[in-house]
């Protein structure tokens, strides 16, 4: 994929969100140069030796796909210059550093615009850069936690209670990735057309909340009272999942009053179609009406789960097939999408992760480069902005870079 082909990424971040966000632009073409202190390095690269390829965790390979890896000391002087030298021929700097510490270091947004006003800043972290818990340390949990996402667990079970359908625990550092990769390609243009850089603080929090956004409003606006406990008693009978004669699940979405008459002729339960009432809205749940539901509990236990989805294709029906996670690989939907990538290592084995939703016309999405060794390309990108053979050498002898 060539869209941020002549872009060139400076990423001195590590674990979920940053490297997140910075795959999101490899995967778009953009030169990620990932950069690792020589004898820390990103702590994801490794964990469970039950979940390691390679020597690395499966995890960290997928998010650090298509990047190279320099390794510098650079809480050291020198080791601090060739960040500079690297952030003057870069477009994109990227840190997930802990509010105030990349500053305290000299390699803070106003430290580094010096060298290249044109260059976009971006810090990912937990609750941004101002507020009250800008210095919590924290973990992807904390931001489904302070938006509501998950409840604390009950008293009867001991399980943690969504509020929201079907959460997968937890988002938030997915979702201050995307929102950092947004943020940066938008920050581009303003440096392409107006020549000037930006700084970006993009909160994982702050990310989780605006995916929340749709189930936000309500709350927001007296319209209804955020309870977990209480989904089960606003259960809806046209906007849910059913139970198919193969013991799989189809969710029904027919909630407009076209699609809910035009299921119930298809069906062939014309007297469910007046089930409901539009006169205030034009979508009508059929909340709490569990004489419909046990009505529809019945019609979907007659056909199988793929019988249903073509019913529902052939018929224009609203709703979808449920896939547990071990059946998406082989759903014909992202098989047609081309969204499970391979990529093999020599002697170790394969990798299988998720592609990029990115489609471009005339573009393929390849993965030319597994994720890095440490320090793998640290030569080569030094060459690049004009350090000698002997220059590196020298830097490598004293343990500065590696």
């Amino acid at each position: 994929m060539h869209l941020l082909n002549r872009i060139r990424v400076l990423d001195l971040s590590r674990l979920l969100p940053g490297p997140l966000a910075t795959m999101l632009l490899a995967d778009m073409g953009a030169d990620v140069i990932k950069v690792e202190e020589p004898t820390i390095g990103d702590y994801m690269r490794t964990g469970s030796a039950t979940d390691e390829l390679a020597g690395m965790m499966r995890s960290f390979l997928c998010i650090n796909r298509n990047k190279r890896d320099i390794a510098i000391d650079f809480r050291a002087d020198e080791g601090r210059q060739v960040i500079y030298d690297l952030a003057s021929s870069c477009d994109v700097f990227v840190e997930s550093a802990r509010p105030g510490a990349l500053t305290r270091l000299g390699l803070g947004y106003d430290r580094i615009r010096l060298v290249n006003p044109r260059i976009v800043y971006c810090s990912v972290t937990g609750f941004g850069q101002t507020g009250p818990l800008a210095q919590l340390a924290t973990h992807g949990g904390a931001f489904d936690a302070v938006t509501g996402m998950v409840a604390p667990p009950t008293a009867e079970n001991d399980v943690a209670v969504p509020d929201r359908p079907n959460p997968s625990y937890p988002r938030g550092g997915i979702y201050g990735g995307w929102m950092a990769a947004l943020g940066i390609c938008g920050a581009l243009i303003q440096a392409r057309d107006a020549g000037e850089g930006a700084y970006l603080d993009i909160s994982c929090a702050d990310s989780t909340l605006m995916a929340l956004a749709g189930e936000m409003l309500p709350v927001l606006n007296g319209t209804v009272v955020a309870s977990p406990a209480s989904r089960e008693g606003r259960r809806s009978a046209k906007a849910g999942y059913y139970q198919t004669k193969d013991d799989r699940w189809i969710l029904l979405q027919s909630i407009e009053q076209h699609f809910w008459e035009h299921f119930c002729e298809v069906v062939g339960r014309p007297d469910l179609a007046g089930r409901g009432d539009w006169s205030a809205s034009r979508m009508e749940l059929a909340s709490n009406d569990g004489d419909l539901h046990e009505e529809l509990v019945k019609v979907f236990r007659t056909r199988t789960r793929e019988e249903w989805t073509a019913i529902f294709v052939d018929n224009d029906i609203a709703g979808a097939p449920y896939y547990p996670r071990d059946e998406v690989e082989n759903a014909e939907l992202f098989k047609a999408r081309e969204m499970v990538v391979e990529q093999r290592w020599p002697g170790t084995g394969s990798l299988k992760m998720v592609g990029t939703p990115i489609k471009v016309a005339g573009q393929d999405f390849p993965i030319p480069t597994p994720a890095p060794e440490v320090g793998q390309h640290t030569a080569g990108v030094l060459a690049e902005i004009g350090y000698t053979e002997g220059q590196v050498r020298a830097l490598m002898e004293r343990g500065l870079v590696a």
